[in-house]
Protein backbone atom coordinates (compact mmCIF):
# COMPACT_ATOMS: atom_id res chain seq x y z
CA UNK A 1 0.00 0.00 0.00
CA UNK A 2 1.20 3.51 -0.80
CA UNK A 3 2.18 6.04 1.86
CA UNK A 4 0.60 8.78 -0.21
CA UNK A 5 -2.82 9.98 0.86
CA UNK A 6 -5.05 12.99 0.27
CA UNK A 7 -3.75 14.82 3.34
CA UNK A 8 -0.10 14.51 2.24
CA UNK A 9 -0.94 15.64 -1.29
CA UNK A 10 -2.84 18.71 0.00
CA UNK A 11 0.08 19.60 2.26
CA UNK A 12 2.60 19.29 -0.58
CA UNK A 13 0.44 21.43 -2.86
CA UNK A 14 0.07 24.07 -0.14
CA UNK A 15 3.61 24.05 1.26
CA UNK A 16 5.70 23.28 -1.80
CA UNK A 17 3.92 23.78 -5.09
CA UNK A 18 1.78 26.87 -4.50
CA UNK A 19 4.71 28.84 -3.04
CA UNK A 20 6.80 28.12 -6.12
CA UNK A 21 3.91 28.83 -8.50
CA UNK A 22 3.34 32.22 -6.84
CA UNK A 23 7.05 33.14 -7.11
CA UNK A 24 7.14 31.94 -10.70
CA UNK A 25 4.03 33.98 -11.54
CA UNK A 26 5.67 37.13 -10.19
CA UNK A 27 8.76 36.48 -12.32
CA UNK A 28 6.58 36.00 -15.43
CA UNK A 29 4.75 39.27 -14.68
CA UNK A 30 8.07 41.12 -14.29
CA UNK A 31 9.38 39.77 -17.60
CA UNK A 32 6.10 40.51 -19.39
CA UNK A 33 6.05 44.07 -18.03
CA UNK A 34 9.08 44.84 -20.20
CA UNK A 35 7.26 43.62 -23.29
CA UNK A 36 4.01 45.42 -22.41
CA UNK A 37 5.79 48.78 -22.49
CA UNK A 38 8.13 48.04 -25.40
CA UNK A 39 6.10 50.20 -27.78
CA UNK A 40 7.12 48.38 -30.96
CA UNK A 41 3.59 48.02 -32.33
CA UNK A 42 4.46 45.11 -34.65
CA UNK A 43 4.07 41.42 -33.85
CA UNK A 44 7.23 39.31 -33.76
CA UNK A 45 7.26 35.55 -33.18
CA UNK A 46 10.20 33.32 -32.31
CA UNK A 47 10.45 30.91 -35.26
CA UNK A 48 11.24 27.84 -33.15
CA UNK A 49 8.36 26.07 -31.45
CA UNK A 50 8.35 25.88 -27.68
CA UNK A 51 6.06 22.87 -27.40
CA UNK A 52 4.45 20.22 -29.57
CA UNK A 53 1.73 17.70 -28.79
CA UNK A 54 -0.46 15.24 -30.63
CA UNK A 55 -3.96 15.46 -29.23
CA UNK A 56 -6.56 13.13 -30.68
CA UNK A 57 -5.47 13.41 -34.29
CA UNK A 58 -4.48 17.06 -34.05
CA UNK A 59 -0.90 18.29 -33.92
CA UNK A 60 -0.53 21.37 -31.75
CA UNK A 61 2.61 23.49 -31.99
CA UNK A 62 3.17 26.47 -29.70
CA UNK A 63 5.35 29.53 -30.21
CA UNK A 64 6.28 32.55 -28.09
CA UNK A 65 6.17 36.06 -29.38
CA UNK A 66 5.47 39.73 -28.89
CA UNK A 67 1.98 40.56 -30.14
CA UNK A 68 -1.33 42.12 -29.24
CA UNK A 69 -4.13 40.20 -27.55
CA UNK A 70 -7.41 41.94 -26.77
CA UNK A 71 -5.86 45.32 -27.55
CA UNK A 72 -2.85 44.89 -25.26
CA UNK A 73 0.73 44.27 -26.35
CA UNK A 74 2.89 41.81 -24.48
CA UNK A 75 4.50 38.41 -24.37
CA UNK A 76 2.09 35.84 -25.79
CA UNK A 77 1.84 32.21 -26.79
CA UNK A 78 0.37 31.12 -30.13
CA UNK A 79 -0.78 27.53 -30.57
CA UNK A 80 -1.42 26.34 -34.11
CA UNK A 81 -3.44 23.17 -34.59
CA UNK A 82 -3.16 21.02 -37.72
CA UNK A 83 -4.68 17.74 -38.81
CA UNK A 84 -2.21 14.96 -38.03
CA UNK A 85 -2.54 13.21 -41.39
CA UNK A 86 -3.04 16.05 -43.88
CA UNK A 87 -1.27 18.85 -41.94
CA UNK A 88 -4.25 21.03 -42.89
CA UNK A 89 -4.73 24.09 -40.69
CA UNK A 90 -7.48 23.53 -38.11
CA UNK A 91 -7.20 26.51 -35.79
CA UNK A 92 -5.07 28.95 -33.87
CA UNK A 93 -5.19 30.37 -30.36
CA UNK A 94 -3.19 33.33 -29.10
CA UNK A 95 -3.18 34.05 -25.38
CA UNK A 96 -1.09 35.92 -22.84
CA UNK A 97 1.79 34.12 -21.23
CA UNK A 98 0.36 35.05 -17.84
CA UNK A 99 -2.94 33.30 -18.59
CA UNK A 100 -1.32 29.99 -19.51
CA UNK A 101 -1.82 27.33 -16.87
CA UNK A 102 0.77 25.07 -18.47
CA UNK A 103 4.01 25.59 -16.51
CA UNK A 104 6.09 23.56 -18.97
CA UNK A 105 4.89 25.73 -21.84
CA UNK A 106 5.67 28.95 -19.96
CA UNK A 107 9.13 27.77 -18.89
CA UNK A 108 9.92 26.79 -22.49
CA UNK A 109 8.65 30.19 -23.66
CA UNK A 110 10.87 32.05 -21.20
CA UNK A 111 13.88 30.05 -22.36
CA UNK A 112 13.27 31.40 -25.89
CA UNK A 113 13.27 35.07 -24.82
CA UNK A 114 16.90 35.66 -25.92
CA UNK A 115 16.02 34.39 -29.41
CA UNK A 116 12.87 36.49 -29.46
CA UNK A 117 14.93 39.57 -28.59
CA UNK A 118 17.23 38.83 -31.55
CA UNK A 119 14.15 38.59 -33.81
CA UNK A 120 12.84 41.90 -32.46
CA UNK A 121 16.21 43.56 -33.01
CA UNK A 122 16.28 42.27 -36.60
CA UNK A 123 12.79 43.65 -37.21
CA UNK A 124 13.86 47.06 -35.91
CA UNK A 125 16.85 47.00 -38.31
CA UNK A 126 14.57 46.11 -41.25
CA UNK A 127 12.06 48.84 -40.40
CA UNK A 128 14.81 51.47 -40.07
CA UNK A 129 16.25 50.39 -43.43
CA UNK A 130 12.84 50.67 -45.14
CA UNK A 131 12.38 54.15 -43.73
CA UNK A 132 15.89 55.20 -44.77
CA UNK A 133 15.31 53.87 -48.29
CA UNK A 134 12.00 55.72 -48.48
CA UNK A 135 14.07 58.90 -48.54
CA UNK A 136 12.39 62.27 -48.42
CA UNK A 137 9.13 61.95 -46.48
CA UNK A 138 7.88 65.25 -47.96
CA UNK A 139 8.05 63.73 -51.46
CA UNK A 140 6.14 60.69 -50.22
CA UNK A 141 3.54 62.96 -48.67
CA UNK A 142 3.23 64.95 -51.90
CA UNK A 143 2.94 61.74 -53.96
CA UNK A 144 -0.05 60.79 -51.84
CA UNK A 145 -1.80 64.09 -52.54
CA UNK A 146 -4.29 63.24 -55.26
CA UNK A 147 -6.05 66.61 -55.38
Amino acid sequence: MSDIDNKKIRKRVSDELNVRVKEFGKAVQDINRYFKFLGLGTAVWCPEKIHAANIGGLEAESYVGYSRVEGKWGLNIRTIERDHETRAFVGQRVYTIESSGNMELVVNALRKIPELLVSIDSLIDRQIKVLEEAGDFEKLRDAGNLA
